[in-house]
Order: structure tokens, then C-alpha cells, then sequence
């Protein structure tokens, strides 16, 4: 077995480093492990599992002093930080654990803080490197013990302790036992305030995501849209689930975030499932969470959505898209209130509020057999058609300029008018993708605006010229139609070849043959 006192070597300035090789290399540690008792290290390891447990940056640093006041014996200690290039005292206590207002001396710890090196005096009146210190002999000062708190290779501030009697005299042991513990406090110190900045942003985070889905970014006049909030504003906190429907680009998911934000459920969690973008195994898998081993690939145990989102929001959109396999269990889901993972015998309940979307017209599907009836009465408790932007002209001034104001201000640019023919090229567009569009829009605009205000040049060319933008898409889709029927007629109708050869994937290409082909099995 290699000998540990041969390859390692201390080094207060090194980053915390282990590696024991059988070759010369040399390995820097933090700590004077060879120079440690037993006693010491298991002390040391306790301390580590105290401070490593605190995270509340205030209450870690009060609990760093003391410990080291309780096992250096020191009368006084104080910790201070890096702050904007300078020092600061964060915590003054004493040996009763009180916190202390006296004075340090700022000779000492500048010189640790600049050196990055440990300082030990027994006799601080006789040292020659204290003897312009003023607070050494005004507080009458004997011994001093002082670490810098190294982490990732940076000083970040500096402990100090002292001693005014010489019933305290530190020593080499209290040095080596104070340095190992100060690069220890030092990640602890850098994890607190990681943690303390985390949760501010987290703050910040979901105040921004609160004011982005609140009904005030809801914005219109039309009569349609009124009596829609006005129907939600009756349901806001109630259980009832919702299903929405519209075109794509109505803003479904934004009233649904919407909705969670000004309910009772906004302390939990809004969860979005895409039930179109999975195939049935992965979005069973989604869905219901699995067991360990309940298939190849299940490495460990997983929720599912529904338990994820337990007291909160569940928004299932594209639910046209589940296939039937998946409604069946779905339905059990929602009928019994509790889910069970794939491959375990065992159910467990679960709370959510229920909102559904889709983009198509659930009782077509019904007809078609593609979607069960008995899902749909589960889903839409009350239903909310969202009306495509064509059928709101009269909200897309108001519409355009509350993203113009979105705009202007994510840019940094001073666009605040949007042009009278502009308005009118605005209201005049169809909007095939409706309010998302015209955000997509808006954003274009304000990046090609060379002054104040939008004019019709800053516009998108289909939108100026939209006549001439429908001949253009016809004529793609027909090039595109007969790009693809001619492919996989020389394919010999095989899917999987014809895919590779367009470069597309297969469900691409199933989408694009049930379209053009109205239907039918085109072979694998």
C-alpha cells in the first residue's frame, strides 16, 4: 500500500486535491493530515458535517466562529469577507457566543488576506512584526491565530482569533487543526451564498414568470374574448376540469398558465405535457411514471407527471393526439384519482386540476371513433373555444402595440408607434398563426425599424403583400406533393426507404401521405 506522507503535500493555497498514485506525482491537499491526531481529523470531519448542513448564510457564518472560538480556545474571533475589493466584518463574537462590537487588528489580517498565508503569534506584544499595530497593545492583545478562507483558489476573506490572557497560548497544533478547518468553511461560506443568490433569482424568476402569465398580458376588447375571461374568472378557483380549444397560436397554453397563476394552486407546480410530440410508449411512460426495471432502460424508479404535478396545474396539450391505448388508461387515471407506475401493483393518489388543449375540433374526432367519448366528458367539464385572430380584428392594434412595448424594451431600442398604414396591413392579414404570429411579427419589426415608429417597410413581406405570399405557399405545396408521391412511388411504396431518401423522418412522412393520399396503409 503507498505510503500517504509520501505523496501528499500540504499547501494552504492549493484547491482540496486527492489522489493517491503509486508513482511520484505529488498531490496537493488543504489540509495537515499527516501532522493531524486522530482526534483532531475526527473533530474536524464532525464540524465539516455541522457547517455543511447550514445554508442559510447568516446563521452558517455565526456557527463557523463559534465552533472555532470552542475548539482553538480563543477569548474573541471575527470573520470577515471580500466585498467590492475590500474586507468587511461579517460576525464578531466571544467565547460565551455573543456577538462583539470592539475593534481588530487590521494589520494582521491584510497581511494574511494579501499573502494568502496563515499567521501564528504566541506573543503579539514582543513580535517585531506588530509592534506598529495599535490595537495590539490598546486591547492588550497576546496571542494571535489568523487563516485565510481559500476557495477555488481564490482568497475570499479571513478568520482571526485572539487571546487577551496567557491562560491562552495558541500553537502549531491550533494552526494546522484552523487551517484545514478554514478551507472546509471556506466551500461551506461559497455554497451558502450559491444558495442564497439561487433562491433570489428563484424569487425574481417566478415573479417575472407570474407577470408574463397573469391576465393582465391577456390583452383585448373584442366581445368573444370578454365573455371568455368572464367565464374563467368564475372558475379560477375551482376544480373543474378545462378544455380549450383553437387554432394553433391562440394563446391556449398562456391562458392555461394564466388560469394556474391566479388560482389557489399557484404555490405548486404548472406541469405541460405535449401529448403529439411522443410516441405512445414514451408518453405512457410521461404520463404515469415506471418502476425500476420495468423495461429496458428503466435504470431507476421515475414519476410521472400527474404525481409532479400533485396540488398544482396539468395541462395536457395536443390531447386529440393520445392514442387510444393511452385514453383507456387516461381515463382510469382521472375516474379512480390515482395513477400507477408502469411495472408496479402499487396506486398512489394524486391532486391536479386538469386543463386540456387541442387544436382540432374533439367532436369530429368523436365521430371518426379516433377520440373516446367518455375522455372527452371527463376532459371538458367546461369547454373554452379560443377564436382565431381574424375573428378579433378589433384587438390587433391593441394586441400589436402591447407587444411592441415587449419589444422595445427586450431590445433596448426606443420603438414606440407603429405607423397608421402599418395598422392597416396589420388588421388587413389573415393571421394564419394567429396572436403568435403577430408577436413573430412585431419582433421582426422592432429589429428592422430604424427609428421610433414601425412603418410598412419594417414589416414582413407576406404581411405587405399577402396576396403574393398565397401563390407562393400553394406552389411550394403542390412542388412538395409531387416531390413526395414521386419518391415513394420509386421506392416502391416502402416508407422507412422513401424517408431516408427525402431525408425526413417516418412520421413526417406518414403525416405528409395521409395528407396527400387521404388515408391508407403505404407499406412499412
Amino acid at each position: 500500500m503507498t505510503n500517504l506522507s509520501a505523496v501528499i503535500r500540504v499547501s494552504i493555497r492549493g484547491a482540496p486535491c486527492f489522489c493517491l498514485d503509486t508513482t511520484e506525482k505529488i498531490t496537493i491537499i488543504t489540509i495537515d493530515m499527516v501532522n493531524m491526531e486522530k482526534e483532531e481529523l475526527a473533530t474536524l470531519y464532525d464540524i465539516s458535517q455541522i457547517i455543511n448542513s447550514i445554508l442559510d448564510i447568516g446563521v452558517l457564518l455565526n456557527k463557523v466562529m463559534d465552533l472555532v472560538i470552542e475548539t482553538t480556545g480563543a477569548e474573541r474571533g471575527f470573520l470577515m469577507l471580500k466585498e467590492n475589493g475590500k474586507l468587511k466584518t461579517k460576525v464578531a463574537r466571544n467565547i460565551d457566543k455573543r456577538t462583539i462590537e470592539t475593534e481588530i487588528s487590521n494589520t494582521v489580517v491584510n497581511k494574511v488576506f494579501s499573502s494568502g498565508e496563515s499567521l501564528l503569534t504566541s506573543d503579539a506584544k514582543a513580535d517585531p512584526r506588530f509592534s506598529s499595530s495599535d490595537s495590539v497593545f490598546l486591547y492588550n492583545i497576546t496571542s494571535i491565530l489568523s487563516c485565510p478562507l481559500v476557495s477555488k483558489g481564490k482568497t475570499i476573506g479571513v478568520i482571526y482569533v485572539d487571546s487577551i490572557t496567557k491562560k491562552k497560548v495558541f500553537t502549531k497544533k491550533n494552526l494546522n487543526f484552523l487551517q484545514g478547518f478554514s478551507n472546509i468553511a471556506a466551500i461551506s461560506i461559497e455554497n451558502a451564498n450559491l444558495t442564497s443568490k439561487l433562491k433570489e433569482e428563484n424569487v425574481v424568476l417566478k415573479r417575472a414568470i407570474g407577470d408574463r402569465y397573469s391576465f393582465k398580458n391577456i390583452v383585448g376588447k373584442n366581445k368573444k374574448f370578454k365573455e371568455i375571461l368572464n367565464v374563467i374568472e368564475r372558475i379560477i378557483d375551482s376544480n373543474v376540469s378545462i378544455l380549450l380549444e383553437g387554432e394553433s397560436g391562440t394563446g391556449k397554453e398562456l391562458l392555461a398558465r394564466a388560469i394556474h397563476n391566479n388560482s389557489q394552486r399557484n404555490k405548486k407546480e404548472f406541469v405541460a405535457c405535449y401529448c403529439g410530440a411522443m410516441p405512445e410508449t414514451l408518453l405512457e411512460s410521461e404520463l404515469f411514471g415506471y418502476k425500476k426495471g420495468a423495461f429496458t432502460g428503466a435504470y431507476e424508479d421515475k414519476k410521472g407527471l400527474f404525481e409532479e404535478a400533485h396540488l398544482g396545474t396539468f395541462f395536457l396539450d395536443e390531447v386529440s393526439e393520445i392514442p387510444p391505448r393511452v385514453q383507456v388508461k387516461l381515463l382510469r387515471v382521472l375516474q379512480d384519482g390515482e395513477v400507477r407506475r408502469l411495472g408496479e401493483t402499487k396506486s398512489r393518489n394524486f391532486d391536479v386540476r386538469l386543463i386540456s388543449a387541442t387544436n382540432k375540433n374533439l367532436e369530429d374526432e368523436l365521430k371518426t371513433g379516433k377520440f373516446r367519448e367518455d375522455l372527452f366528458y371527463r376532459l371538458k367539464v367546461v369547454k373554452i373555444t379560443l377564436p382565431p385572430l381574424r375573428e378579433r380584428k378589433d384587438d390587433i392594434p391593441i394586441l400589436a402595440d402591447h407587444f411592441l412595448k415587449i419589444q422595445s424594451k427586450e431590445s433596448g431600442k426606443h420603438v414606440n408607434k407603429i405607423s397608421n398604414e402599418a395598422i392597416r396591413a396589420l388588421v388587413n392579414y389573415l393571421w394564419p398563426g394567429n396572436v403568435r404570429e403577430l408577436g413573430n411579427a412585431i419582433h421582426y419589426a422592432v429589429a428592422m425599424a430604424r427609428g421610433e415608429e414601425i412603418t410598412l417597410e419594417d414589416l414582413p413581406a407576406n404581411i405587405v403583400n399577402p396576396a403574393e405570399e398565397v401563390k407562393s405557399i400553394k406552389k411550394l405545396r403542390e412542388w412538395e406533393k409531387e416531390i413526395i408521391l414521386r419518391t415513394f412511388k420509386e421506392c416502391n411504396y416502402a416508407k422507412v426507404k422513401t424517408a431516408r431518401v427525402l431525408g425526413i423522418s417516418q412520421r413526417t412522412l406518414h403525416s405528409k401521405l395521409k395528407k396527400y393520399k387521404q388515408g391508407g396503409d403505404y407499406g412499412t
